[in-house]
């Protein structure tokens, strides 16, 4: 039997998405912005970036998930890459916010930097999800290390409201936003550095240089776990609707405080609030799900999204009262994050329950899948937007455009939401029982074989 986590690694298995949050939330929250009214950028161009990008961002996802499942580095399968991935990855995300050239060398290069910081990151970030899988078995833990991670996630995003958000929806010069760029990478690299560290006898527990060749999977096999193991098709199609919902509200709130509410002074508070919310979803999180479970957990934070976007389109109110009305409702996004990345690592155990064969490294890197949906998503619903609307930089907004604004930042994600509450409440069936008798046949299997 394992002996239990010291209480060292599982309260501080999030700090690398303290450091990583923060650094990312640049691109959350003004990345259309920077390409707008920083490289003044045309909007039919800006459009081209943002779709290219993100299917770019898309591919990547299960691209990394291969590279992670198929390479054993010689620090371990998921450290080597929590060490060499981060320095990597800022020095091409300077590049997505920077000045450079004439606009089309500008996009280019955009582009190129955005492509490549995106790739390694996804391969890292990855490799930390992984960890809550290969630290522990007992379900208890890994919900205790997915809450705290979502803690310690919504604690960067706050840190950036409170002390960044502010001062660069205020900046006057490009290279504002590549400034940050760059010392906010070096916090990142920090956070994984530091779990890498404090996790280091374990490093080499996920490594699979033994494993024979009828254990090791194939390319086929491991996007067949897509579709052969339900409880991840749900989680998945769960997450679209949640990251989509989260990245159209932060991708469009600048317009949205500014050109709606005509309050432009409270986009910090808003993002702030926002990311308090998220930091008390995952704080609540954890005891509502240990009295009704993460499934129950999850699919009761998609209903309070939902009903707090429809009512902001639908209710008149005033900047006060709207922005109580969105801190509610982010605690539907916040809930779930903290006990997603348990979830996921339980739909590892069903697929190696169902096939056989374990498909670690490629499954956790699915938990981003949902979020680069979400942000190509978002990123055609904003230039729509804004082009329906009829969005000029520096003019004063009309009645179509606060229409639009109003309906893209509410109606639309709130509608995916309800097809992913219906996929998640039927498809994702894995209960803390069942769990731990899948992972008695496993074993039980694995000592045949032996």
């Amino acid at each position: 039997m394992e002996k239990p986590l010291k209480r060292s690694i599982i309260n501080l298995f999030g700090v690398p998405s303290l450091g990583f949050q923060f650094w990312v939330t640049l691109e959350i929250q003004f990345f259309a912005v920077f390409l707008s009214d920083y490289a003044l950028l045309p909007v039919a161009l800006m459009g081209v970036i943002m779709i290219v990008t993100g299917f770019f961002d898309v591919f990547w996802v299960p691209l990394g998930g291969i590279i992670l499942e198929k390479t054993n580095l010689k620090w371990g399968k998921y450290h080597s890459w929590m060490l060499i991935g981060p320095p990597i990855a800022l020095l091409f995300y300077l590049f997505q916010f920077a000045k450079i050239g004439s606009p089309t060398l500008n996009a280019v290069l955009i582009i190129i930097g955005f492509g490549i910081s995106h790739l390694v990151w996804n391969i890292f970030y990855t490799g930390h999800l992984a960890l809550n899988s290969v630290l522990s078995q007992d379900s208890k833990e890994r919900v205790a290390m997915s809450s705290n991670r979502g803690m310690f996630n919504a604690l960067g995003a706050i840190l950036f409201s409170l002390f960044i958000s502010q001062g660069l929806s205020e900046a006057t010069r490009p290279s504002q936003f590549t400034l940050f760029a760059f010392w906010g990478g070096l916090v990142m690299i920090a956070g994984y550095y530091f779990l890498a560290f404090l996790t280091k006898e374990f490093a080499h527990k996920g490594d699979n240089v033994t494993a024979s060749a009828e254990e090791k999977m194939t390319v086929w096999e491991m996007i067949k776990q897509i579709f052969v193991n339900p409880p991840l098709l749900g989680m998945l199609i769960g997450d679209v609707g949640r990251y989509l919902g989260r990245f159209v509200i932060f991708g469009m709130a600048v317009y949205f405080m500014r050109d709606v509410m005509s309050s432009p002074a409270i986009i910090g508070t808003f993002f702030t609030g926002m990311n308090l919310s998220l930091f008390v979803g995952a704080l609540i999180a954890r005891p509502i799900a240990t009295k009704i479970g993460e499934k129950n957990t999850y699919a009761l934070s998609l209903v309070i999204f939902i009903i707090g976007l429809l009512l902001v389109y639908f209710v008149p109110m005033s900047p006060t009262a709207f922005l109580v009305i969105m801190f509610f409702t982010y605690l539907g996004y916040g809930m779930p994050d903290a006990v997603a990345i348990a979830m996921y690592s339980n739909t590892v155990d069903y697929g190696e329950w169902k096939i056989g064969k374990n498909a670690r490294g490629f499954i956790m890197s699915l938990y981003a899948f949902p979020l680069k949906i979400g942000i190509l998503l978002s990123r055609v619903v904003i230039p729509i937007v804004l082009g329906i609307g009829g969005y000029v930089a520096g003019t004063a907004p009309t009645s179509q455009l606060i229409s639009a604004l109003r309906a893209g930042f509410t109606l639309v994600p709130a509608a995916i939401l309800v097809i992913s509450l219906i996929c998640i409440y039927f498809l994702y069936r894995i209960t803390p029982e069942s769990l731990k008798q899948m992972q008695a046949e496993i074993a039980a299997r694995k000592q045949v074989k032996a």
